[in-house]
């Protein structure tokens, strides 16, 4: 057998494993951009606050929708649901997970509420907006 053949295949072997492996880790922790071990560009975000109680939410809910089907590869959606105060507080746990607890915090009693995030900067809110253009022209400036 030759030693240095297979040495050279494990050297080989290796470095592609760390390379999968910085890559996977990346890709689960959803690094940005910004940030100094960014591999890979984090999606802008799309944060709704909803209720099932909530009459506008009802009217933004199929406009969110469609968009999520459009823009569902281009940008990552957010739901809180405030409905009861389990769903609120699995929301606040959540937006906490997601670095945006203090928008959670500031804006879970506004209900039917849609903000666009890239990163942590807001970079559109609205809320009781039932105008389809106004987050199509927010969405594709998000992801320019």
């Amino acid at each position: 057998m030759n030693f240095k053949k297979y040495l050279k295949s494990g050297i080989t072997l290796a470095l592609l494993l760390a390379v999968s492996s910085v890559t996977m880790l990346a890709t689960t922790l959803n690094l940005d951009q910004g940030s100094t071990a960014s591999i890979v560009r984090a999606k802008p975000k799309v944060v709704i606050i909803k209720a099932d109680w909530c009459s506008a939410c009802q009217k933004v809910d199929p406009i969110m929708m469609g968009l999520m089907k459009d823009y569902g590869d281009k940008l990552e959606f957010v739901i809180f649901d405030v409905t009861n105060d389990e769903t609120t507080a699995a929301a606040a746990q959540r937006a906490k997970t997601l670095g945006l607890g203090s928008f959670f915090e500031a804006n879970k009693k506004m209900t039917s509420t849609v903000a666009v995030f890239k990163g942590k900067k807001s970079v559109f809110k609205t809320s009781k907006n039932f105008n389809r253009n106004d987050y199509v022209a927010a969405f594709d400036k998000a992801i320019k």
